[in-house]
């Protein structure tokens, strides 16, 4: 590692800590219980990590809720910089029974989104899943849908991890749009979503700090991971504004939910009919 990598690191920690060091006391919460669920349970807890966009949190529910088979319960956990977004995500989680969590002020930004994200993937890890133990967790971007009826618990059974897999070199890592794990198998390891990079070359995007700890002691050759392709739905090449991703033909991933991507026109009016054209 280099000195500047290795400040930059410093810094990345140290404003992670920042963040993490605010428990789920100092958090507005609704309709969401952080007691430990009862042994043996086989639930599903699934986290939307939601960012600046209210309007498709409602249909991030709706899909989830009628398509994910598995005994589940859905947190919307709110990572939103903008306060009259994330207010607009809290009243609607309040109105409608949703599980609905209020992250503290993420600094992780500063560096890029990928590390903001990841600092909230952690945070509720720490806060959340390891207070109340399911069986299974499960980490959704907000702008990834169910299109067909899901069940992932025979699968975590097995090979305790489920999502698209991303290599880098002899890294690997599962993609942070959509990752299951089996809380059991990770409860006494060290869990870390952070990006890594390795040998100043192989970049390790949001949940690849999980390389060290969890992936590097699995044979990738006996997992199934999740086979994706993309399709355009309108004329263009730019993945962000003109293309959906499909994972395992079960998961329709709209793209850029959260803007960080500048284009030249929202979305939001064409997701509802998008997805529509991808349920089964």
């Amino acid at each position: 590692m280099t000195i500047k990598r290795f400040f930059f690191r410093c810094a990345v920690r140290g404003l992670e800590q920042l963040c993490l060091l605010q428990g789920s006391s100092h958090c507005s919460k609704a309709n969401l219980s952080l007691e430990s669920l009862p042994d043996g349970n086989k639930h599903t807890d699934i986290i939307t990590i939601a960012f600046n966009n209210a309007e498709i949190i409602p249909l991030n529910v709706e899909y989830v809720e009628k398509y994910y088979q598995d005994d589940h319960t859905h947190i919307i956990a709110d990572n939103s910089s903008d306060p009259k977004c994330a207010d607009l995500i809290q009243n609607y989680c309040e109105k409608n029974a949703i599980c609905y969590i209020k992250l503290p002020k993420n600094h992780l930004n500063i560096f890029s989104g990928s590390y903001n994200h990841a600092t909230a993937l952690n945070w509720m890890y720490k806060h959340v899943i390891q207070k109340r133990k399911p069986a299974y967790f499960g980490i959704i971007d907000h702008d990834l849908f169910p299109i067909k009826p899901i069940s992932l618990a025979n699968i975590l059974d097995v090979q305790h991890i489920y999502g698209p897999l991303r290599p880098r070199g002899e890294y690997w890592y599962l993609s942070a749009i959509l990752s299951f794990f089996d809380f059991n198998y990770l409860k006494n390891k060290k869990v870390d979503f952070l990006p890594v990079k390795y040998d100043n070359e192989h970049y390790l995007d949001s949940g690849g700090g999980n390389w060290r700890n969890i992936y590097s002691e699995m044979d990738r050759t006996t997992i199934h991971f999740c086979k994706e392709r993309m399709e355009n739905f309108k004329e263009g090449n730019n993945r962000h504004q003109d293309q959906v991703e499909i994972f395992d033909d079960m998961w329709l991933h709209t793209i850029n939910g959260s803007y960080w991507k500048k284009i030249d026109v929202k979305k939001e009016n064409v997701i509802p009919d998008l997805i529509k054209k991808y349920v089964q």
